[in-house]
Formats: C-alpha cells, sequence, structure tokens
C-alpha cells in the first residue's frame, strides 16, 4: 500500500497553502504531519503537490528514500484531487493500493489513518460528512485514465462509483476539521 498525500490544492478560501501551513502548538507544517502519519502504515508515500509548491516540499523530503515529491500530469493537470492520483498512477501504472489522505486533516488521529489502511475500498465518514480525501482504494494508471476521459473529476464520484468504496463511520470530533477556511486556523 502506498500512501498518497493531496498537497496541491490552490488553497484559495484558506488564504495560504495549507500543505505549507504549520496549524496552531504543531511542531511541522501540514504535509509533514500528513507524511509522518501515513509512514506510520506505509512503506512509501507520494505527495502530490503544485507548481508553486513543489521546489519547496521536495526540499524539505529530500532525506527521505521511502517519500516522493510528485506534480500533475498531462493530460489531467489542474483538476483536483484526481489529478493528483493520476500523477501516482503515473508513477505506478499496475493496479496499486494507495491510502489517500489530504493534508486539509492536521488534526487526524493515526487511528483514523489506521483503521482506513485496513479496510480496503473505504473512506471515512462522520454523521454530517463523507470524507472522501481520506480513502483506500486501488486502481490502476489505465482504469483511471480512461476514467478521467469522461469528465467527471469528482472525487466523490471516483471513490464511490469507480472505486465502489463504502464508508468507515467515526463519531464527529476534532480530527476531523478540515482546513477550508482562515476561521479555522486557530
Amino acid at each position: 500500500m502506498i500512501g498518497l498525500v493531496l498537497a496541491g490544492g490552490k488553497s484559495s478560501r484558506f488564504g495560504q497553502d495549507k500543505a505549507l501551513y504549520r496549524y496552531p502548538n504543531q511542531k511541522a507544517n501540514n504535509v509533514e504531519v500528513t507524511v509522518n502519519k501515513l509512514l506510520m502504515v506505509c512503506n512509501h508515500v507520494l505527495i502530490s503537490t503544485n507548481t508553486q509548491n513543489y521546489s519547496v516540499i521536495k526540499r524539505q523530503f529530500s532525506h527521505l528514500n521511502n517519500v516522493d515529491v510528485i506534480v500533475d500530469q498531462e493530460p489531467f493537470k489542474q483538476h483536483g484531487p484526481l489529478s493528483g492520483i493520476y500523477a501516482a498512477s503515473c508513477q505506478n501504472p499496475q493496479t496499486t493500493d494507495y491510502l489517500l489522505v489530504a493534508v486539509d486533516y492536521p488534526l487526524l488521529s493515526p487511528s483514523v489513518i489506521s483503521i482506513i489502511a485496513s479496510n480496503p475500498n473505504s473512506y471515512a465518514a462522520t454523521p454530517k460528512n463523507s470524507h472522501y480525501a481520506i480513502s483506500h482504494f486501488q486502481v490502476s494508471k489505465r482504469t483511471l485514465h480512461d476514467y478521467l476521459l469522461f469528465g467527471d473529476f469528482r472525487l466523490s464520484h471516483f471513490i464511490i462509483d469507480s472505486r465502489r468504496c463504502l464508508p468507515i463511520s467515526f463519531p464527529s470530533y476534532q480530527s476531523f476539521l478540515n482546513l477550508n477556511s482562515p476561521e479555522v486556523q486557530s
């Protein structure tokens, strides 16, 4: 299983790069926190970045042999989370088992990640929200490429309709705090 960190969002509502942001009282930025949690259950982690934060993140993880930094690949650049998944599939064209976590969840507990990792074809859900950016699925480059040719770039549709993932229910608590706006920064 390969850990896949989504760290390439535009962060337009948040107002600054979420991947490089350091949540109050954390010792590392969000991308490092997420990578460290994934390394608890994965031997290898890919970080999907954007062209603006690629160099900084690549430098940050250059000392780790089991972490690679990637960017979107043609023909599916800048189509949100599915572009990051496609970039990962370009690195691993065969059917590959991915554990996906976005940097948007700086307080996500390692136990949640471990539970999702233990349940293939799953995603995290709380009573009021589905968290598709915390999921476990398998896909090959060919399968994903063919899916994306239809033009549906919604992560929810990919996770539910294409990968047939099922929700794993968790209680609503601070672990699922999602950094979508500046108000949640403190």
